[in-house]
């Protein structure tokens, strides 16, 4: 059972990243006439449409109410919401003007800021395969900015 919800975990997250890298990148690219905070700012609205949809559909009421009713989780929620709307403002920007690849740095160095972040507040280890990542992401920044 394990293996098979980690094949579905993997096939997901496989899914999800083609339609951000790849077929995000020509549906922005038609669209950047928008500019990308109208954009954003539609994306926005548009995931709030499908968060109440989906919050109908599964009948999670109430769990919704309890999140929105604790003023420190909404304080966090709007937090990490704004950090996601630089994020995709960014990324839209980026593809209107065509420097993907400068702003594909983000998702570089994201694993090194993950794995430090959890050596840093969890006491991770960094074991053979976090080395090798670290090394891989890093060799790959600098033949970016060599090249």
């Amino acid at each position: 059972m394990k293996n098979k919800n980690f094949n579905k975990g993997l096939t997901l997250t496989a899914l999800g990243s083609f339609w951000w890298g790849v077929i995000g990148v020509v549906y922005f690219k038609y669209i950047s006439f928008a500019g990308p905070i109208e954009v954003v700012i539609h994306r926005c609205i548009w995931t709030s449409v499908v968060l109440i949809i989906t919050t109908f559909y599964f009948s999670k009421w109430n769990i919704f109410f309890e999140i929105i009713s604790n003023k420190k989780k909404l304080v966090w929620l709007f937090f990490s919401g704004l950090l996601i709307f630089i994020n995709w403002a960014t990324w839209i920007y980026a593809v209107g003007t065509e420097r993907i690849i400068d702003a594909s740095f983000g998702y570089f160095i994201m694993p090194i800021l993950s794995v430090f972040l959890g050596y840093v507040f969890y006491n991770e280890k960094i074991n053979k395969k976090r080395g090798l990542s670290i090394i891989l992401v890093l060799i790959s920044i600098l033949f970016l900015l060599v090249k």
